[in-house]
């Protein structure tokens, strides 16, 4: 009996080390499908509300202040909880634990890349039915979020946070550059990129993802499809669709673009760049975060900031529904004028289904059917 408190030290101390936070992220990762959105949604759900590693207020209050930083929001939030859990060790567990499924999953897909037409009907079919079914997941998570910033509008004290959350919106949305799909052939050299150069410009690219991936898009298009670049626009904007259906930050487009560049040794490279800011704020501030969010003359400010991060968040849902089905103005889209019926058939299944594994069976049941569909077509 006198060994009881011993072990129950022991098993505390193992909980909060490396090897535990891993495990925890990387089954997180394994079904974080659905891009930023649903995976912020995700990580209060599991880390705050069932887990209890942090309070909500926290949760919010540190989500605005990395909203104001550079780098994939959903990812500095897991190294943000694992440091947290963990200290800083467990930032890098968290953080590493989140990627890899990603990263893996891009690894093979970047080697397939060239073997495999993505305009194939089975191909683009399991592609936009994944789609579809982010599209739903999102729509869940985004209203999962806006639930208490919705509640502040009856409390006549909190509703400057109701005007803020809605003006984000607003300008997020029309300062959104729309991405031309239109495929755009450029001078590209076939001459085999250096792995320092690939860093280079993966670091550059994570310096500039204020507000989310797509931020980074002007950058990495510019030096991979530019002049003299290794890649098409059209291969840049294939990369990013392949992403939007894994289970990863939507910022691991750049192990595609550094796979074309410099094959295996390339995607490491470029990966490790525009990763490393979110890792690096984290491992760095996370004491001046802490006194920052605990401090309550900030509180004001970074309960604004987060509401503007929710803001945010939802103006790049509405702009992921819009593209997924076709735009505006409109562009054929593979399903056609039942695309926006099917995204109303998957918000309905996802509201009904509660199982754990739900998300990753809708995904892959919704790529599956996609692809059928296409073959019969």
């Amino acid at each position: 009996m006198a060994d009881e408190p011993a072990s129950a030290e022991t098993s505390a101390r193992e909980d909060r080390g490396f090897t535990a936070i891993f495990t925890a992220f990387l089954v997180f990762g394994l079904r974080a499908f659905g891009g930023p959105v649903v995976q912020i949604q995700e990580l209060l759900a599991e880390f705050v509300h069932r887990r209890g590693w942090t309070d909500e207020p926290r949760f919010r209050r540190a989500l605005g202040v990395y909203q104001v930083l550079p780098g994939p929001e959903a990812h500095e939030m897991c190294c943000y909880l694992g440091t947290v859990r963990g200290g800083r060790v467990g930032g890098i567990a968290a953080g590493l634990g989140f990627m890899l499924p990603g990263l893996a999953l891009m690894l093979v897909a970047s080697a397939l890349y060239g073997q495999l037409d993505l305009k194939s009907p089975p191909v683009a079919g399991a592609m936009a039915a994944m789609q579809i079914a982010a599209c739903a997941l999102i729509v869940r998570a985004v209203i999962k979020l806006v639930k208490p910033i919705w509640a502040a509008a009856f409390d006549t004290n909190k509703m400057p946070m109701v005007v803020f959350f809605i003006a984000s919106i607003a300008s997020t949305y029309l300062l959104s550059g729309a991405i031309d799909g239109a495929a755009v052939e450029r001078a590209t050299s076939a001459e085999t990129r250096t792995a320092g150069a690939l860093f280079g410009h993966g670091l550059v690219a994570g310096l500039v993802t204020f507000g989310g991936a797509y931020t980074a898009l002007p950058y990495v298009t510019s030096v991979a499809a530019g002049d003299g670049g290794w890649m098409t626009q059209q291969a840049c904007l294939d990369g990013i669709a392949i992403a939007s259906v894994l289970p990863a930050p939507l910022v691991i487009f750049g192990t595609f673009v550094g796979y074309q560049g410099g094959g295996l040794a390339g995607a490491l490279a470029f990966t490790a760049g525009i990763f490393l800011p979110a890792f690096s704020f984290t491992f760095v501030g996370f004491g001046f975060f802490e006194r920052l969010v605990g401090w309550k003359p900030a509180r004001r400010v970074l309960d604004l900031l987060s509401t503007i991060a929710v803001g945010m968040i939802a103006s790049a849902a509405l702009l992921f529904m819009i593209e997924t089905s076709g735009g505006w103005p409109k562009r054929p889209v593979f399903f056609g004028g039942w695309t926006a019926p099917l995204i109303g058939l998957a918000i309905g299944v996802v509201f009904r289904v509660k199982h754990p594994l739900g998300t990753p069976i809708l995904v892959i049941g919704a790529g599956a059917a996609g692809a059928i569909a296409g073959l019969l077509r």
